[in-house]
């Protein structure tokens, strides 16, 4: 059981009969345990793999982007999101959807920052009151919503742009997206190496974010197939408006890692590009990339290929020549490192990375 599930099991006692409502809480027991006769709980997620998992137990569960009150839930738990920009936009969408003396409790550890969210529950709650401070988590308490306005999903979307293949791209993000707002040195050089390969035919951007990657390779060959994948509510959001804003069309696929994916797509894909995740929360989890690198190969078409960009700091180049006879590094700078996979490793034959010849050429110069 998490900590942070923990702190509300101490504190179950406080809480009222009647329908409760869960947002964003952890993969653990803690939904089937508040649950009593008289007391119903329902779960709203903004991660798939939470959705499939909570699912999977049994649980009542929707997979949203902002959580939607159905009227009845006079006791809301919210679980502390990691970035402060998401935390304000879901506390405006409950403090505007919750009824007259309806009662939120926000639980979370103190490295995710819950010794400052009472600062934020204020701006949309007249009261706030800390109830309990233990294992190394915080509970607090929140009534009478007071937002100002009315809230509204495209208030909290943050629309910008990028230049790609000679094309201006327009982006639109949410808080809680990675890079929210901006194009991040990661995915930049991904994209320069990308508009000098030009990907066309079916194209898998995983872990799309707000879509940057694979709405600028769709709209330089719009004759190509795209589906974008996240795990994320607010990413297939994103996507969506981002879709809209260029007005392109590709499959948008809410998926923990590949989990998803051959159900919804059996036909392999020419290409896979991707800069992908490395945190769950506040820690670093390299779970999602591991299973990727291990499953990626079998969507691709016999000459199809992966080109990833990651961190220098991470493993990402060994797993892949794990499972591809060829692997090349194609640009690097003094963060990151962009490398290209093909060729499926049948069982039993070796694999090696071609490194860039010497003198060590870093990001475009190769393609010069």
């Amino acid at each position: 059981m998490e900590n942070v599930s923990q702190i509300l099991l101490r504190n179950e006692a406080k809480l009222p009969a009647g329908p409760l409502l869960l947002i964003n809480p952890p993969r653990d027991a803690l939904a089937q345990q508040l649950v009593r006769v008289d007391r119903p709980v329902r779960c709203v997620t903004q991660d798939f793999g939470d959705f499939a998992w909570l699912r999977e137990t049994g649980a009542r569960v929707s997979f949203e982007a902002v959580p939607a009150l159905n009227g009845d839930e006079r006791w809301v738990v919210l679980f502390l999101p990691r970035e402060k920009q998401r935390l304000a936009m879901l506390l405006h969408a409950l403090a505007d959807g919750m009824a007259p003396g309806s009662t939120l409790w926000l639980a979370g550890e103190n490295q995710g920052g819950i010794k400052s969210a009472p600062r934020h529950l204020r701006k949309f709650f007249d009261r706030v009151t800390a109830l309990d401070n233990a294992r190394h988590c915080g509970l607090l308490e929140a009534c009478g919503p007071t937002p100002e306005q009315p809230f509204t999903l495209a208030h909290y979307m943050t629309t910008w742009s990028t230049q790609y293949a000679g094309r201006e791209i327009t982006l639109c993000s949410l808080p809680g997206v990675f890079a929210h707002g901006r194009l991040d040195p990661g995915t930049a050089l991904l994209l320069e190496v990308l508009e000098h390969l030009r990907p066309q035919g079916r194209v898998l951007d995983f872990a799309c974010g707000c879509g940057v990657v694979g709405v600028a390779l769709l709209a330089a060959a719009e004759h190509s197939s795209l589906t974008l994948l996240d795990s994320s509510a607010l990413a297939i959001e994103s996507s969506r408006q981002s879709l809209e804003a260029n007005r392109l069309g590709a499959k948008l696929l809410p998926s923990d890692g590949l989990a998803e994916l051959a159900a919804a797509s059996p036909a392999p894909y020419d290409w896979i590009v991707s800069n992908p995740p490395f945190h769950r929360g506040v820690a670093s989890d390299l779970d999602v990339a591991a299973d990727f690198f291990r499953r990626a190969g079998t969507f691709l078409t016999e000459n199809g290929r992966i080109v990833i960009v990651f961190n220098r700091h991470l493993p990402y180049s060994r797993w892949l020549q794990q499972g591809f006879d060829a692997v090349e590094r194609l640009a690097e700078n003094d963060e990151y490192i962009v490398v290209q996979a093909r060729m499926l490793r049948k069982s039993g034959k070796r694999t090696s990375e071609r490194a860039p010849s010497a003198p060590q050429r870093k990001g475009m110069d190769q393609f010069k």
